[in-house]
């Protein structure tokens, strides 16, 4: 399972903000912190409520560098959103390890296959996309050498009311376009995230912030350090609860089955040359270590013979039955 803490710009173009939103991510157990660099006069029209948002608050090469650095001694992946071509080559050049497409920029097939081209794996968000635009940008990405692509399903409403998550699409999209599937959330608290865990999602991101009360677009439906950590908790112990899927017995179980399953056993003494019938004949678990025949062979052995004499709660075995 890999958390990402989607910082995007709520460090509002302070480094020692963004810092410190690397360090709290990383101790409240988050893989990866996503930033997003966008030039807002190449993205945006002026104007725009995005370009007001965007305006002035990127990071420098050399602060992202530092960041990258410490990152990495965090033991946390960062990487970003390039909004656009310059940011691409930005981002390319400062040497960050994959690249997300943001659902704004799933249609943007010229700035996917820069990225594919660059070698950057991609995640890429479906908010508002059709299955068929999905499909093509995973091809793009693929077509011009992505070394991977992985898909989060996304409700591009900022926050996305419960109604709209449509959490059930996660196992078809796994099966549609066979990548994995994740889930980008924009919701208010945990339960979709661990919920799309639980429906297969391997990759959660979730927006991040220092203090929800701060200025900006995004602070508030993102989630503070606490409440990520509780989050990320549940994320860690619902991933040991899915397992691998196989239909069979864990270890420990198999250890079991002899101890818990029934077998046939003897309702009471029963003499050598008796008839099994259903009177003396009964279903029980037995004692621990004994062997004895299973439940499917009880009406097979009703009105044979016992082959030796049977004490009262003794397991019936294949040699005490005659023909």
């Amino acid at each position: 399972m890999f958390v990402i803490a989607e910082v995007g710009i709520n460090h509002h173009g302070d480094p020692v903000l963004c810092a410190r939103m690397i360090e709290a991510a990383a101790k409240a157990g988050a893989d990866a912190v996503k930033l997003q660099t966008i030039d807002a006069d190449e993205s945006y029209v002026v104007g725009t409520d995005s370009y007001k948002e965007f305006s002035g608050k990127g990071l420098d090469d050399a602060a992202m560098a530092d960041l990258m650095q410490l990152a990495e001694r965090l033991n946390v992946v960062l990487f970003s959103t390039p909004g656009d071509f310059p940011s691409l080559e930005r981002m390319v050049r400062i040497g960050m390890p994959a690249a997300k497409i943001s659902s704004g920029l799933l249609t943007n097939q010229p700035l996917i296959v820069e990225a594919a081209k660059h070698k950057l794996p991609l995640i890429i968000s479906t908010g508002m996309a059709y299955e068929n635009e999905i499909a093509s940008a995973i091809n793009h990405a693929l077509n011009n050498g992505a070394p991977g692509v992985a898909v989060l399903k996304c409700t591009a409403l900022y926050p996305a009311p419960d109604e709209t998550l449509n959490l059930s699409a996660i196992p078809l999209m796994a099966e549609r376009f066979g990548v994995p599937i994740g889930y980008s959330d924009h919701t208010l608290d945990d339960l979709a995230c661990v919920s799309a865990v639980a429906l297969g999602a391997v990759i959660i991101e979730k927006h991040f912030t220092l203090d929800s009360k701060l200025s900006g677009a995004d602070h508030r439906i993102s989630m503070e350090p606490e409440p990520f950590t509780h989050m990320v908790g549940k994320i860690r112990q619902l991933e040991a609860m899915r397992g691998d899927g196989a239909i069979k017995p864990v270890a420990a179980e198999e250890e079991m089955r002899l101890q818990r399953h029934r077998c046939l056993i003897a309702r009471t003494d029963i003499a050598e040359g008796e008839l099994f019938t259903y009177k003396n004949v009964a279903l029980k678990r037995p004692l621990p270590g004994h062997h004895r025949l299973a439940p499917d062979q009880y009406e097979l052995i009703l009105g044979r013979v016992a082959k030796r004499f049977l004490r009262n709660d003794e397991p019936i075995t294949r040699d005490a039955v005659g023909d």
